[in-house]
């Protein structure tokens, strides 16, 4: 009876890490990257989360990321990141068929037990004055997190965003397919770089 219930205790605990789970959906593989988007939340803003495993040692990709302000010489979708003098970094971000959007961001560097690395960034709560022209981005969640995986690595990368203005859906599935794509092997090109 005890290991009855035990079992079915179990059962019930981990059934909504199942349904959790079922909910992501593989949506591109590229770049050593396995890309999944799920986990809507309430204003329906997917979880996008590439998973990657790269030939390129750990010290090289920690220094492509730990660096957002260097973001705009190598990703093409960030059109300007300027670290501002209070630690706020100020992007402006660009894709096809929209207009730019801008957002302020606070970031957090946390080195790991493993001699890994998480650089985590959300909308700062200290937004600059939006420029004429651009759109505010009112939901930017995000980080890279890196791990030794032997000579190379294992990196995650995470991101729930809403673009703010009016977005086709189509534009939108599309950047979460072709954008992060894009996004993952041009910084695993610039790590290899490092």
């Amino acid at each position: 009876m005890r290991s009855l219930l035990i079992t079915a205790l179990l059962a019930l605990l981990l059934t909504p890490a199942a349904a959790h789970a079922e909910d992501r959906k593989v949506v591109a593989e590229r770049a050593g990257c396995s890309i999944s988007v799920g986990d809507r939340d309430a204003a329906g803003n997917d979880l996008i989360v590439a998973d990657c495993t790269w030939d390129i040692p750990a010290d090289k990709v920690i220094k492509a990321v730990k660096a957002p302000e260097k973001h705009d010489e190598y990703l093409s979708s960030v059109e300007e990141s300027t670290r501002l003098p209070d630690g706020r970094v100020l992007q402006v971000h660009y894709a096809s068929g929209i207009s730019n959007r801008q957002v302020t961001l606070a970031f957090t560097d946390q080195d790991l037990p493993d001699g890994g690395f998480k650089t985590s960034w959300t909308r700062a709560p200290q937004q600059e004055a939006l420029r004429d022209g651009l759109v505010d981005v009112p939901v930017n969640d995000g980080y890279w997190e890196v791990h030794p995986n032997g000579a190379g690595s294992k990196v995650i990368y995470s991101l729930r965003y809403d673009a703010g203005g009016k977005v086709p859906t189509w534009l939108v599935r599309n950047f979460q397919k072709g954008g992060i794509s894009d996004l993952v092997e041009e910084m695993k090109g610039v790590a290899a770089k490092m």
